[in-house]
């Protein structure tokens, strides 16, 4: 082997361990960034995890809560209905066995009085709606 053959041969071994010192720094770094790239994927998996958990429960509250308002408004409905049938005939009733004259609008000064059956029982329909909305909202 000639001087020239040596001198070549040192010159590709050098570049040879240069190049590998370099693929291995590559190889570091690549493994680095995709350390610090599972790292950041991991936290942001988390992050939204607790956010979509958040979200989640917002959500059955929000169900809960309107379908607890929708049984309320049921019942007050049933309720309601139950009164107007009582009243409807408690009315009936009362107007059969009622003298007219008593029912029937009176000034009294300024005030006008409305002794009327109609007008007796929708105050009365209204005092009973009344009680029954307060019962089902506390």
């Amino acid at each position: 082997m000639s001087a020239l053959d040596k001198i070549i041969a040192g010159i590709f071994e050098q570049a040879g361990a240069e190049a590998d010192g370099i693929l291995n720094e590559a190889r570091q770094r690549a493994a680095e960034i995709l350390e610090r790239g599972e790292a950041a994927r991991a936290e942001q998996r988390r992050q939204l995890e607790e956010v979509s958990e958040r979200e989640c429960q917002e959500l059955a509250k929000r169900a809960e809560s309107a379908d607890r308002q929708n049984r309320r408004l049921a019942l007050l409905e049933t309720r309601n209905q139950a009164l107007d049938e009582v009243i409807a005939e408690a009315k009936a009733r009362l107007a059969e066995g009622a003298d007219q004259t008593c029912f029937n609008m009176v000034w009294q000064g300024d005030i006008l009085l409305n002794n009327s059956i109609d007008a007796i029982f929708e105050a009365e329909n209204q005092t009973l709606r009344d009680r029954a909305y307060e019962a089902l909202t506390l």
